[in-house]
C-alpha cells in the first residue's frame, strides 16, 4: 500500500506531458501546412506576374519594331491588380551588353513580382 500512495500523482503528470507533446506536434503541423497553402497560392500569382512581364516586353518589342514610340520607360495596368513596368536601355550603356538595346520588364500581381530581361 505504501508504494501505491507514493505514485498517486504520476498518472496526472504523465497525461500533462503527453498532452503537451501532442499539442506541440499539432501546432507544428498546422504551421507547416498553413505556410504551404500560402506558398501554393502565390505560385498562381507568380504565373500571372510572369505573363504580365512578358506582355510588357512583347508590347515594347512591337513598339520598337513599328517605331510607334520612343518612350524608354513606362508603366501600364492590364487589369485590376495586374501591371507591368518596362525600361529600355539603349547602347552604349555599361549595364547593357546587347548590340542595340536591352528591355527590362517587371510584371506584378498582388505582392508577387517577376521580371524578364531581353537583349537585342
Amino acid at each position: 500500500m505504501a508504494i501505491y500512495k507514493k505514485q498517486k500523482g504520476i498518472s496526472i503528470v504523465l497525461i500533462i506531458i503527453i498532452a503537451s507533446v501532442v499539442f506541440t506536434v499539432a501546432l507544428g503541423i498546422n504551421s507547416i501546412s498553413s505556410q504551404q497553402a500560402k506558398t501554393m497560392g502565390e505560385i498562381g500569382y507568380s504565373l500571372i506576374s510572369f505573363y504580365a512581364a512578358d506582355s510588357g516586353a512583347e508590347k515594347q518589342l512591337y513598339d520598337l519594331y513599328k517605331l510607334t514610340t520612343h518612350t524608354f520607360q513606362y508603366n501600364e495596368i492590364l487589369s485590376p491588380g495586374v501591371s507591368f513596368s518596362v525600361t529600355v536601355i539603349s547602347v552604349p550603356d555599361p549595364s547593357c551588353n546587347a548590340l542595340n538595346f536591352c528591355i527590362n520588364s517587371v510584371g506584378g500581381y498582388k505582392e508577387v513580382q517577376r521580371a524578364i530581361h531581353l537583349e537585342y
